[in-house]
């Protein structure tokens, strides 16, 4: 069993698989509302003075815009995404 807690894991942005696995949760539209997912969006982990782990990125190829988790406040054209 996932101990969430000892890993400071957020279970609004992931889903606990079987016995030891977790999948991270994504959005599934962009800001401006075109669908996300393979094929249509760059997943990046953004390093970033703000926080100290940075952020997970979610940038839509159609348009351009991005989630960012957590919000960052160099960036405030990305729009949070709280899952």
């Amino acid at each position: 069993m996932i101990e969430w807690e000892r890993y400071q894991v957020d279970r609004r942005y992931f889903t606990a698989t079987g016995k030891h696995g977790v999948i991270e949760r994504f959005p599934t539209i962009c800001p401006n509302g075109h669908p996300l997912g393979p094929d249509t969006m760059l997943v990046a982990a953004h390093p970033c003075l703000c926080i100290s782990h940075g952020h997970r990125i979610w940038r839509c190829w159609t348009c351009d815009a991005v989630w960012t988790r957590p919000p960052c406040s160099r960036h405030p054209e990305w729009t949070p995404w709280s899952g």
